[in-house]
């Protein structure tokens, strides 16, 4: 009988006409915790980790010394990807990105004079860096502003492209001369190095660069009218078409701009973390351009937010060190993405019953 009611109704889903209150907070946290709950019952029956083991790790790395440097890159990364994403333009080429400011940052420091120099080579490092990364993802800007062709799958072959740039390098005429046998690029001299903050894992440089970075992400996004095209973009691209503004020219800037602070966190990365190339470079990168995602989306897409999503990113990071499974953060990350993905579509859509006419 109540099956016979039930197929006189109809499901449909509607969207909100009011959103949930507070959903900006409260979604994130509905995430967090529904991703950690199921990555604990999956990594229990996959991989025989106790839940409360797994709950123990995440909470020793809360205070964890790693997940400062960790705070520092995702934090950064994070505000990449969110001006892109504001606009729309789906930026997964992150890492490639971070390569391309690994690549030439270790080419300043173990190549050229300015190595040697210890302002000057750090200050060219960064700026070339920003500008590699720039036009890394510029390619896949122009490639969607004036071909349409879709910018996730080119973004995110360009990552490979530029670790078998790297591995090539690598391999080949950078093959360091003082390696023991192992295949990678020489250190960089101590000049260009980053300076480590004592009793931290965090240097005073990347500190400045998050600071920098983060008032000129504010101020673009904000107070600049690129920064209102890009919002628009995001919402009603229309709008900006009818106003005669150039779509194109704001779709590639969106992803220059994102590229550019990538290719910060690739100097950030060689001159104050690894200080060498290893080989092959995507078997030992840290991943943080696809991390960096799970960061960007905790974060609703909010500067403010960004660096508590960084933090608690982190301390998972932290969490899945602790203990020796890299397969622990990818878990996080999937399951937290996967419930984001379901409480976003909720907090902005609501199934009903319909009664059938």
């Amino acid at each position: 009988m109540v099956l016979l009611n039930l197929l006189k109704y109809r499901l449909i889903i509607v969207k909100r006409v009011k959103p949930i209150p507070y959903g900006g907070v409260i979604i994130p946290i509905v995430s967090l915790i529904t991703g950690i709950l199921l990555s604990a019952i999956i990594l229990w029956v996959l991989v025989a980790i106790p839940p409360l083991e797994l709950f123990s790790s995440i909470a020793h790395s809360v205070l964890s010394p790693v997940v400062l440097k960790s705070f520092i890159m995702l934090s950064l990364i994070g505000l990449a990807l969110v001006i892109s994403f504001r606009g729309a333009v789906w930026n997964i080429g992150g890492e490639g990105q971070i390569m391309m400011g690994v690549l030439v940052s270790t080419y300043i420091a173990l190549f050229t004079a300015l190595g040697t120099m210890p302002i000057v080579s750090k200050i060219v490092m960064v700026i070339l860096a920003a500008i590699a990364g720039a036009l890394w993802a510029a390619i896949a800007g122009i490639l969607r502003a004036y071909l349409g062709v879709d910018e996730v799958p080119i973004t995110l072959l360009m990552n490979y492209i530029a670790y078998y740039i790297i591995d090539t390098l690598v391999n080949g005429p950078w093959k360091g001369k003082h390696t023991w046998g192992y295949i990678r690029t020489d250190e960089i001299p101590r000049a260009s190095r980053f300076i480590t903050i004592p009793g931290t894992t965090i240097t005073v440089e990347a500190v400045i660069l998050l600071i920098v970075v983060y008032i000129a992400a504010w101020y673009i996004l904000n107070y600049t009218s690129l920064g209102l095209r890009i919002r628009i973009l995001g919402s009603n691209p229309d709008l900006l078409k009818s106003a005669g503004i150039n779509v194109p020219i704001t779709i590639i800037l969106a992803l220059t701009i994102s590229g550019a602070i990538a290719g910060i966190v690739g100097a950030i990365y060689l001159a104050g973390i690894i200080h060498r190339i290893p080989y092959p470079i995507e078997a030992q990168t840290a991943n943080y351009g696809y991390t960096g995602i799970l960061v960007a989306w905790l974060s609703m897409l909010d500067l403010r937010a960004v660096p508590i999503a960084a933090y608690i990113v982190g301390i998972l990071e932290a969490s899945s060190i602790r203990l020796a499974r890299a397969a622990v953060m990818y878990i996080f990350m999937g399951t937290v993405l996967l419930t984001y993905t379901v409480t976003r579509i909720f907090s902005e859509y609501t199934i009903k019953f319909v009664k059938k006419m």
